[in-house]
């Protein structure tokens, strides 16, 4: 009588293990992958609802324990605790007032002495975009070195009449700077 168990237990075990892989066949990933996507979206949308209902009630509670604070005329803890609040963020307060003063300067160096007046009163983006844009606008010039002459490419240049298409193109200008030394 064991054994009739087992065996059937077994054979119980085999057929899951078929039916298993004749549905991974059948298995649609990419719709599954979508519902995670779905359902993912649907427990951080969740979640940032939560969040957003607690930082409310903070506050909410915080208006009301200052509101008792007035009340009963407690206005000295509430001064310390809004002194201790400010103290916290004073010197965040001046790192930022720094960091922004050197940002200014970099970017007003950036723009033209006529303009620097102007500029100076705008926001931060207003300057990045303005310096950036006249960042682009500038036209690189090549160093120049005193005694060297300019690089001309040497070399038996095709004639251009007889190539096709592009390449014609392309060697047009070799052929005329060809044709002007030749000519000298």
């Amino acid at each position: 009588m064991p054994e009739d168990n087992t065996t059937q237990m077994s054979n119980d075990n085999m057929d899951q293990q078929d039916q298993t892989t004749e549905s991974d066949d059948n298995v649609d990933y990419k719709n599954l992958y979508l519902q995670e996507v779905q359902n993912a979206k649907k427990l951080r949308k969740r979640s940032q609802d939560a969040e957003k209902k607690v930082s409310s009630y903070d506050r909410k509670v915080e208006e009301q324990r200052i509101a008792h604070l007035k009340e009963n005329d407690e206005y000295k803890t509430l001064a310390d605790e809004l002194q201790q609040k400010l103290d916290i963020a004073n010197p965040y307060k001046e790192k930022w007032e720094t960091h922004e003063s050197q940002t200014r300067e970099s970017l007003l160096s950036k723009v033209p002495e006529a303009d620097r007046e102007m500029l100076a009163t705008k926001d931060l983006q207003t300057l990045e975009y303005i310096a950036s844009k006249q960042e682009e606008s500038k036209s690189v010039n090549p160093q120049q070195t005193a005694g060297q002459s300019r690089s001309i490419p040497t070399g038996v240049n095709p004639d251009w009449t007889s190539l096709s298409g592009k390449e014609g193109k392309d060697n047009y200008d070799a052929y005329l700077t060809n044709l002007v030394r030749d000519n000298k």
